[in-house]
């Protein structure tokens, strides 16, 4: 699937691109969401995907340092966005590999959000960069291509 496919379509999730693949600038432009760009890059624990998440998404200075509270905060955002949310994280290769069982945690969480937001009417589009998609085989990969 390719990112314009996907922004075309009306459902939400989670999904992965290569890391080094540059999502362009006006990619919400092609469909009526807001987009957040997160600086993840230099994440490589929770705590640290947690803080660069935090300001950007105008989460409450302390989201709490559970699953729970994080998608609390993602089901309530849906209420401050129109039609949905595409959501841009650099690369998070780093912590997928220094605490896989945490990013896992992490991609569940985003997916359950998505599903949520899809059950208010809205799409949570959660694209996550990676330098190797096998640290995420069960995230379906996109192309940042144009369709041929």
């Amino acid at each position: 699937m390719t990112l314009s496919e996907l922004l075309g379509g009306t459902t939400g999730g989670v999904f992965r691109f290569r890391a080094h693949g540059t999502v362009p600038p006006n990619v919400a432009a092609r469909a009526p969401l807001h987009l957040e760009r997160m600086a993840t890059r230099k994440a490589r624990d929770k705590l640290a995907f947690l803080a660069a998440i935090a300001a950007p998404l105008d989460f409450p200075d302390r989201v709490g340092q559970n699953w729970d509270a994080v998608y609390d905060c993602f089901t309530a955002l849906a209420d401050r966005m129109a039609a949905g949310l595409v959501i841009v994280f650099d690369d998070l290769s780093g912590f997928a590999r220094s605490e896989p069982d945490e990013f896992s945690a992490a991609v569940d969480m985003l997916r359950d959000a998505a599903d949520a937001w899809a059950e208010r009417g809205k799409r949570l589009i959660a694209l996550m960069g990676l330098d190797n998609p096998l640290l995420a085989p069960d995230v379906p990969e996109i192309s940042l291509s144009p369709t041929p």
